[in-house]
């Protein structure tokens, strides 16, 4: 309904329909007005926004948050001490809710939110050339993002006071590019779903063990408490996996006229008062008391009577010399029996055979974990979020498949 802007600005401007306050040329019309805040009505508990999310079910939910939950994402928070000199970049899109994170990060402290195009955020040498020419301080990247600008622009942060990422499973080998090229600041690793306002869990990463497979998603920020509870919701000991239950002051109020869903994932708080959100997600604590992310509950598929945590394939095939990034997945024949299938995109100037993989993971897994299909691609699909879109990876032959590795249908139930 109204916009501000410079008389400069205007002409540049298609307007319509939209009443235009010129800060410059209406500046003594301003300076006539009350300097006082206006009254607000607003409590911290009054709705803030509904944003929503398809979760791991694909069905959309209107999650339903505070004004209370954005001032705790932002505000006397221990991950991240924003001020008014930052400039945020704004590389979500605002159906993603890392974008609270970003504009009301840069708003409610004074400071500059700066808009990144997709064209620029997809590619790395333009967000490269981007966060050093604006003098960017802020940044969140998705993983997938993350993994993407590191393997080609590793120098591309290091001119930043914080760079955050999260949202799927990490390769400690990009992590360990970024701190050895150009790191910034500080690089933190962030765990968080949007029930819960943007961020739940940070870790602060100095460097990477050798051999690590996988990072921690950490400590929780202020105002936050996270459980890790078996099915009885009890704590689980150190080590042990169990699921991840979220609460405090992030805590949304539920799902818009969604009031059987909101019962089931926000359940009374078993250890104290308010309400506990049930995220889906497996994790177990390190010795150190952080929180190690082990995988969707959902990605514990069952194939033949085997249960399998995708996570574990995904993590090993990482490891593998010629294997830049991948991620696995559960298809299904025209029989109606499920199979995975392994996507990779390999290191530069390789070409991995696939019985070069094959090996590499028999030494590794039971046979029952071991993909059915391997696909190589240059590049992951991605969604406007900038998570790997699932829904458009190529479906294998499932024929040659079939043929390749000799697999035998049970005949009947025994």
């Amino acid at each position: 309904e109204l916009l501000l802007t410079q008389q400069s600005s205007i002409e540049r401007l298609s307007l319509k329909d939209i009443k235009v306050v010129s800060l410059d040329k209406d500046r003594e019309k301003i300076a006539s007005f009350s300097p006082e805040n206006p009254h607000s009505n607003s409590q911290p508990d009054n709705l803030a926004y509904v944003i929503y999310t398809s979760g791991s079910t694909g069905k959309p939910k209107g999650v339903a948050v505070t004004h209370r939950s954005v001032n705790r994402l932002i505000f006397k928070t221990n991950y991240i001490q924003l001020q008014a000199s930052d400039k945020i970049a704004q590389v979500a899109n605002t159906a993603f809710d890392a974008a609270t994170f970003e504009i009301w990060g840069a708003l409610l402290h004074g400071g500059c939110l700066m808009g990144v195009s997709r064209d620029i955020a997809l590619s790395p040498s333009k967000l490269a050339t981007f966060l050093e020419e604006k003098e960017i301080t802020v940044l969140f990247l998705t993983t997938a993002l993350f993994n993407q600008i590191a393997s080609l622009e590793p120098t591309a942060f290091k001119f930043l006071r914080y760079l955050l990422f999260g949202g799927e499973a990490v390769n400690p080998y990009w992590v360990k590019q970024v701190l050895q090229q150009g790191a910034p600041e500080h690089l933190l690793h962030v765990y968080g779903p949007t029930e819960n306002t943007t961020f739940s869990t940070w870790y602060p990463i100095k460097e990477v063990p050798e051999k690590a497979t996988n990072l921690p998603i950490g400590y929780p920020i202020a105002n936050t408490q996270v459980y890790i509870l078996d099915k009885n919701l009890n704590p689980v000991p150190i080590g042990v996996t169990g699921e991840i239950y979220l609460g405090g002051d992030g805590l949304a109020r539920g799902y818009l006229n969604r009031l059987e869903l909101t019962q089931d994932k926000f359940i009374p708080n078993p250890f104290g008062t308010g309400k506990l959100y049930k995220t889906g997600d497996n994790a177990r604590y390190l010795q150190d008391g952080a929180v190690e992310f082990v995988g969707r509950i959902d990605n514990q598929v069952k194939i033949r009577g085997n249960r399998i945590e995708i996570g574990e394939i995904e993590a090993l095939l990482s490891q593998h010399p010629q294997i830049k990034e991948n991620t696995v997945i559960v298809q299904q024949n025209f029989e109606g029996d499920k199979y995975l299938v392994a996507y990779i995109i390999p290191q530069p100037g390789e070409s991995p055979l696939k019985e070069e993989i094959l090996r590499f993971l028999k030494q590794r897994l039971p046979e029952y974990m071991i993909p059915s299909a391997f696909v190589q691609l240059d590049a992951f699909p991605l969604t406007p979020n900038g998570k790997i879109d699932s829904q458009s990876l190529p479906t294998p032959d499932y024929t040659k498949t079939h043929e390749q590795n000799h697999l035998t249908s049970p005949r009947n139930l025994t």
